[in-house]
């Protein structure tokens, strides 16, 4: 944590920055967890004294930035490393990642690149290895999760496994990325899968995932459900729309161990409650709930292992690959039949 750290803040007058990443960096600084050499360099399109003004979609603005990070290193005497963090919506990511490698920034020793949720398939590793890539899930980054880690389970008496996370708000503006996204990718494929593969193989997420998948001796409607909420097609401004914003998924996994056992992932917006919980059911009828409810500090983890290098928790790209795996063949049947999407009133239960 002693390592000279510039972090170049990507979208720094978004709504991500300030609600969570800029006050996890003033907590991190209150702690005195940050490194005495440390440099927040926020950078935005708009005409801002205090922040770095460029047009990301400008080469010659990314030769400017490498030389202002090359100037803080000229100052402090000493190279540091760079961590990027890209704030913004997925779309924007890659076209930034490509300048970031043609104009030398990415290849320079200690940079980093971290990234939110979803997770595409994209080739970025034309511009940055695998080794410096930190794809953020925050559920990655919860106590609660982390703690599973400590837990064992006696996989012959289980029933099943049931991952949910409930909502009370809608999309509350996030129209354009909830039209992308979605809530199988935007819940289901960002956290809930990662959570159910730390739940079985805590120390083996990857393995977990590899193991996972949905039986096709039956239509897929028969293993996953989704709902829309009523008055979402008015909020996004799309009567058309067959974006879901509640989803179950029912898997299993090849694991021998784990062989009868249910998997089941459930998410929903603009329900009447918010939690996030682990149920796990035995085969004598007891059940157990784990809370996921834990959301301090997760961004303050989040910078603090990506300064420290500690990758434990963050995304690998094997596990995006698996992900997109499980979620592919429900993508690929709603795109054939929209008739299974089910409506329901905001409130509902999960």
């Amino acid at each position: 944590m002693n390592t000279p750290t510039i972090i170049v803040l990507v979208g720094i007058t978004g709504d991500l920055a300030k609600r969570k990443l800029l006050p996890a960096l003033d907590s991190l600084k209150e702690k005195g967890m940050l490194p005495e050499h440390f440099k927040l360099v926020g950078v935005t399109r708009r005409d801002d004294p205090e922040l770095f003004n460029m047009d990301l979609d400008n080469a010659a603005d990314y030769l400017r930035l490498k030389d202002h990070l090359q100037s803080i290193e000229k100052e402090w005497g000493t190279v540091a490393q760079r961590l990027f963090y890209l704030s913004v919506a997925p779309k924007v990511s890659l076209p930034i990642i490509k300048h970031l490698g043609d104009s030398g920034i990415s290849s320079i020793e200690h940079t980093k690149l971290l990234l939110e949720k979803p997770f595409g398939l994209d080739d970025i590793d034309q511009y940055f290895s695998e080794e410096q890539v930190y794809r953020v899930d925050h559920y990655l980054a919860k106590e609660s999760v982390r703690a599973l880690s400590g837990r064992s389970i006696e996989e012959s008496a289980l029933e099943r496994i049931e991952v949910s996370a409930s909502e009370q708000i809608g999309i509350e503006g996030r129209a354009d990325f909830y039209e992308q996204t979605g809530a199988l990718r935007d819940f289901i494929q960002s956290h809930l899968l990662e959570v159910a593969a730390a739940m079985v193989s805590p120390n083996n997420r990857l393995q977990a995932l590899q193991q996972f998948y949905i039986p096709t001796d039956k239509p897929i409607t028969e293993y996953v459900h989704r709902g829309q909420y009523i008055g979402y097609r008015e909020a996004v401004g799309h009567p058309d729309s067959a974006v879901e914003t509640k989803v179950s998924v029912t898997l299993y996994s090849h694991d021998s161990f784990l062989k009868n056992v249910s998997i089941v992932l459930k998410t929903g917006k603009a329900l009447d409650h918010k939690s996030t919980d682990i149920s796990v059911f035995y085969n004598d009828g007891a059940f157990e709930i784990i809370s996921l409810d834990d959301m301090y500090h997760v961004y303050e983890t989040v910078f603090a292992d990506a300064i420290a290098g500690k990758k434990e928790f963050f995304i690998s790209k094997a596990e995006v690959i698996e992900t997109h795996r499980i979620i592919g063949s429900i993508q690929q049947a709603w795109k054939a039949n929209s008739e299974d999407l089910a409506f329901y009133e905001q409130g509902s239960t999960l």
